[in-house]
């Protein structure tokens, strides 16, 4: 079977998004739940999370730039409760969580959530043109830079508190870095400024320097605070589907910066994914360690789909296309949804569906139709 860029956008617009929008909407409390049983059902959450309601918000505005008129009302709704429930007006910031009911729950100011809000507020902007949004998002770059940064180590503290003070007692990660470079990315490309580019530089930089173990070409994830990986198991840990998703980004920050080369360590990293971090089924695994030994052999949603950002950047059009069919294959549910994990038998483990995967599926099949269209 051909894929085609058009072929994705007709699953995107009339099978993937509208069932989101048919099931995935709180239509008597405002903004978006979290999980679905498979069949639909809205599963009970005691907490409504920043995350979910920040990639719901990009997932359909990016379906209005893909020319889905009806999705961008559905986008404006879910800015509007992010506004009216997540924002601290006072302090500035957003809460981490609210109760069902949409009192605040958890104030924390969350590295990786507010992350999220800039991407979710770039893309709206760039679908609906709105200035309060990009306002929005240009203040919560400038807070978390004020007062989330490390002067010490580099890169942010991963939370604080309402009152902005830095909170300890957890490892250091470079995951929500990674998204922050990817927020960066989105703003600097809806409304371009050198300072965001220099911000997104200093992070790919703490990449080179902090995040990338050199002697087994792969990318850490728990760390201590001075950056230095975490003794014990938790240090080794490595996981493909972030090699992936930095493959994809240092992609994206060299064509900001104009510059025609990749980043050297795309490659390193693409290669140690390949080589350690793929079943002999095509499937992607969700952990080993930093010498490439395999410790979770089950494959999530997510790690394939950034397998597909990464070979579209690459350019890898035939095995792009492959692995496009065996993710539909084995992902893809005939009413709409997406399987959220499987076993390495490729049994599903479990029937919920997260909220936060679809915008790790739009964004995939956005950068696959761009690959194929060429």
């Amino acid at each position: 079977m051909e894929w085609t860029a058009a072929r994705l956008r007709r699953h995107l617009l009339e099978e993937l998004l509208p069932w989101w929008a048919e099931h995935g909407i709180d239509r008597r409390r405002g903004g978006f739940h979290g999980r679905l049983a498979g069949d639909g059902r809205p599963l009970a959450d005691p907490e409504r999370r920043l995350l979910v309601q920040a990639r719901q918000i990009y997932a359909f505005s990016e379906a209005s730039r893909l020319g889905a008129g009806w999705a961008l009302e559905l986008a404006a709704l879910g800015v509007a409760f992010l506004e009216e429930r997540f924002l601290d007006t006072e302090r500035g910031g957003w809460h981490h969580t609210i109760a069902p009911g949409g009192e605040p729950l958890d104030r924390r100011r969350d590295c990786y959530g507010h992350a999220f809000v800039v991407f979710a507020l770039a893309s709206f902007h760039a679908a609906s043109g709105e200035r309060r949004a990009l306002e929005r998002a240009r203040e919560t770059v400038e807070l978390v830079q004020a007062r989330m940064r490390d002067p010490v180590h580099g890169g942010y503290h991963e939370a604080a508190d309402e009152r902005w003070r830095a909170l300890g007692g957890g490892p250091r990660r470079q995951n929500p870095h990674m998204h922050w470079v990817e927020a960066l990315l989105a703003l600097h490309a809806t409304a371009p400024d050198a300072a965001l580019l220099a911000e997104a530089d200093r992070l790919v930089e703490q990449l080179r320097t902090r995040w990338f173990d050199a002697t087994h070409g792969c990318l850490g994830e728990f760390f201590a605070a001075d950056w230095t990986p975490l003794p014990g198991p938790q240090g080794e840990i490595v996981e493909p589907g972030h090699h992936y998703e930095w493959v994809w980004l240092l992609a994206r920050h060299a064509a900001a910066r104009g510059d025609a080369a990749p980043h050297p360590l795309a490659d390193a990293l693409f290669s140690f994914a390949e080589r350690h971090g793929v079943d002999a089924d095509g499937g992607v695994f969700d952990r080993v360690d930093r010498r490439g030994k395999l410790l979770d052999g089950s494959k999530r949603l997510w790690p394939q789909t950034e397998r597909l950002k990464a070979l579209a950047v690459r350019g890898a059009r035939d095995e792009l296309a492959a692995s496009l069919g065996r993710v539909f294959t084995r992902y893809a549910r005939p009413e709409g949804g997406w399987t959220e994990h499987l076993a390495r038998d490729g049994k599903p483990l479990g029937d919920v569906q997260n909220a936060t995967s679809v915008y790790h599926v739009v964004l995939a099949l956005r950068e696959a139709m761009e690959a194929l269209g060429r």
